[in-house]
């Protein structure tokens, strides 16, 4: 099976132009669709000081799938909301494709023309798989700790029948100044947990931003460290929705 490439569903573009009084309306449609892939959490109590980034990422695990034939899954998120101080605050975030290739041997993630594209083997690989992600540049004013009801929701699609996804998030932060200067498709992503199929023959989570992790501190759900993704969510289990993405079938 040929690696998806292109995507036809709902696009982060067009969720992060929505005004925020419309944000219920769309949540109350992905609630309709899917139960379980609305996934909210908490920060830890460690304020955040301004201009610090705030790097959210989440992860995956895929079951039903066929490791002859592969699969490929799309994620169309809605924005990451929360609330600092009676303030809501919306962060929009890129839609993603994940491709379990058959014979692949080594993980790979890139960003590509807005979204996340990460491909990875279709058998033997160990732990989760980078699902998504996104850097929200803290306002001057810094945030404070203890942050409640982070929300981050999601509707996933797949051209493979009775796969199931479990999926998890979380947020570190970065305190530099540089951390977005070469783009998202500059922060060299790890795409899986795996030590051997991946770039990365360490034992950092998906989802660790390479190329920046050595200005990590604590924050959100991190507490610095080695920790370079945060600590994770609760998980949600989510069915796919069928179909909906151009390339099913094998044509990318």
């Amino acid at each position: 099976m040929a690696p998806v490439t292109r995507r036809h569903f709902i696009t982060a573009s067009a969720l992060g132009g929505v005004i925020a009084g419309a944000l219920p309306r769309i949540g109350r449609v992905l609630a309709q669709t899917q139960s379980g892939c609305s996934i909210t959490s908490n920060f830890n109590g460690t304020p955040i000081p301004g201009g610090a980034y705030v790097w959210f990422n989440s992860v995956l695990k895929a079951h039903g799938l066929d490791p002859s034939q592969g699969a490929t899954l799309g994620f169309a998120p809605m924005p990451i909301t929360f609330a600092v101080g009676g303030s809501p605050i919306v962060v929009p975030v890129p839609s993603a494709l994940i491709n379990f290739v058959p014979g692949l041997t080594v993980a790979m993630t890139d960003f590509v023309a807005g979204q996340w594209v990460t491909s990875v083997p279709a058998s033997g690989l160990s732990g989760n798989v980078f699902l998504d992600g996104v850097a929200f540049q803290v306002p001057a004013s810094g945030l404070p700790g203890g942050i409640q009801n982070i929300t981050w929701s999601g509707m996933f699609f797949s051209c493979t029948p009775g796969v199931t996804v479990q999926w998890q998030w979380a947020a570190a932060v970065y305190n530099y100044a540089g951390f977005l200067d070469q783009g998202l498709e500059g922060l060299n992503v790890k795409p899986a947990d795996d030590n051997k199929a991946t770039l990365y023959k360490n034992s950092d989570h998906a989802g660790t931003p390479e190329a920046v992790k050595a200005y990590v501190i604590g924050g959100a759900s991190g507490g610095g460290g080695s920790n370079f993704t945060g600590s994770y969510s609760g998980t949600a289990s989510c069915q796919p929705t069928p179909g909906s993405l151009t390339g099913c079938g094998g044509s990318a």
